[in-house]
């Protein structure tokens, strides 16, 4: 039996540390119906005008202060 460091040159023959040869997989993708598509563009729509309009509050404060 080999109780000693192990396979230290595997990484040398593969090119991958021991995690990323485990053979797991990441979660297979869940596909959207179109409903929940839209939705979801429709509130990601919703976050990006939100913070679209805090930098141009930020903006319009900087500008105002360096005319002052």
């Amino acid at each position: 039996m080999y109780w000693g460091r192990g396979y230290r040159w595997m990484f040398w023959l593969t090119g991958m540390p021991g995690w990323m040869r485990a053979g797991m997989l990441p979660p297979c993708l869940q596909y959207l119906r179109e409903g929940q598509q839209l939705e979801l563009l429709k509130r990601e729509q919703e976050v990006l005008r939100k913070y679209l309009e805090e930098i141009e509050k930020k903006i319009k404060e900087l500008s105002e202060k360096k005319e002052e």
